[in-house]
């Protein structure tokens, strides 16, 4: 019969629950050393480190306030922001190659796409063409190798 793989999270359970009895009593003993000597709250590195945590928690949340209140209201007539886009498309039929505009949500991908003059699947992104060789504002980009 095939041995089924452990599961880690009864281990650990386990592994607690057999340790649990020693916590109680290092606790008391820490305890009992922290009344004699008050300093080794400090020194005690989850005590320490959970207070930088805090404070850093409590510092973030305090400057996220701070800007939200200080942040002027949105002009009247302000429009609500953007979820669409208009992307430059060139058809890739040898033929056609025609220039035009779809307007789509952000992040679409759907390329190719139907050119308007010749109604086939061709249509793909354009980028600007940043070269001193360009007659063209939009161009098709370079294959990819």
């Amino acid at each position: 019969m095939a041995q089924e793989n452990p599961n880690r999270l009864v281990e650990w359970l386990h592994a607690i629950r057999a340790h649990a009895p020693t916590v109680r009593q290092g606790f008391a003993n820490w305890w009992e050393a922290v009344r004699e000597e008050p300093v080794l709250i400090w020194e005690t590195p989850a005590v320490r480190y959970g207070a930088y945590g805090l404070g850093g928690v409590i510092t973030i949340w305090l400057a996220s306030a701070g800007i939200t209140m200080f942040t002027p209201p949105a002009p009247e007539g302000a429009k609500s922001e953007a979820t669409s886009a208009d992307f430059h498309v060139i058809c890739s039929n040898s033929t056609c190659q025609t220039h035009f505009v779809v307007h789509r949500e952000f992040g679409f991908r759907g390329f190719p796409v139907a050119c308007p003059k010749c109604k086939e699947q061709k249509g793909l992104q354009a980028v600007p063409c940043t070269g001193d060789h360009c007659t063209q504002r939009w161009i098709l980009p370079d294959p990819a190798p």
